[in-house]
């Protein structure tokens, strides 16, 4: 049975190639995904958003 899509018949869809893009791509997304998370999260704690108490160094 052929595959429905014409572009997994060619030899540049599979291999190790796009795997390594793939973790790539992937390892960069978590980075700045984990970045985001922190500023939103550090600045919900400085500005004392539900009923946080912003605490003095």
């Amino acid at each position: 049975m052929d595959p429905f899509d014409p572009a997994l018949q060619s030899t540049s869809v599979t291999g190790l190639k796009p795997l390594l893009t793939l973790g790539l791509f992937a390892g960069i997304g978590a980075f700045f995904f984990g970045a985001l998370v922190t500023a939103i999260t550090r600045g919900i704690k400085e500005e004392g958003w539900f009923g946080e108490k912003k605490k003095d160094d």
